[in-house]
């Protein structure tokens, strides 16, 4: 995941806990107050009723806040009457997915059904591909990959010098898990042109 969308991913998380709580609270009859500095500590809310106060200090798993600070905030919490509650939110994570016979797979197809935009670049061979899958979708029977990827091309030139190219695409595959093959491939390579 890029830094920079974790972080404001994080923060929207974050945001939204803090939301849900102060709602939640205030739902119940307390007042709320949120980012509360005291002394050297600060808690993310505190929910306060005429019974009791309760402090809410919120972190993303795994765990940012280091357990002296979790202690401190505690410590604090405790001197001053408050009951005290640490939330932790999960922070989602990219799930890997992996075919580990869809690269040959797609080899396969690609060589039995060639790309059009190469079909005039004769002779082709074909190295290689190699495909990321974005995602997943399984109906029923049917298995729809979205990858993205590169074919290994090699072709010989009008002055008949050998080119070796790196041929990026995206697209969508449909699979026959059973038989581990490509029924069809809809791809298309970076610069517009479809195959």
């Amino acid at each position: 995941m890029n830094k920079q969308f974790e972080n404001y991913f994080l923060q929207a998380l974050y945001d939204a806990k803090v939301k849900q709580i102060t709602q939640t609270y205030q739902e119940k009859g307390f007042s709320c107050q949120t980012q509360v500095k005291i002394d050297d500590v600060q808690f993310d809310v505190i929910a306060e009723n005429d019974d009791k106060t309760i402090a809410f200090k919120i972190q993303v798993a795994p765990t940012q806040a280091m357990p002296k600070q979790l202690e401190k905030l505690h410590e604090k919490a405790k001197a001053l009457g408050y009951n005290f509650r640490v939330i932790t939110i999960n922070k989602p994570t990219n799930p890997v997915i992996a075919i580990n016979w869809l690269n040959q797979a797609l080899f396969n197809y690609i060589e039995n059904n060639p790309p059009e935009v190469l079909r005039s670049l004769n002779p082709v061979h074909y190295e290689q591909v190699k495909a990321e899958v974005q995602s997943i979708e399984i109906n029923d029977l049917d298995t729809l990959v979205h990858v993205e990827g590169g074919i290994e091309v090699d072709f010989q030139s009008e002055e008949n010098r050998l080119i070796s190219e790196t041929l990026p695409f995206e697209g969508e595959v449909s699979l026959n898990i059973c038989e581990k093959s490509v029924k069809q491939a809809k791809l298309y390579i970076e610069n517009g042109l479809g195959f």
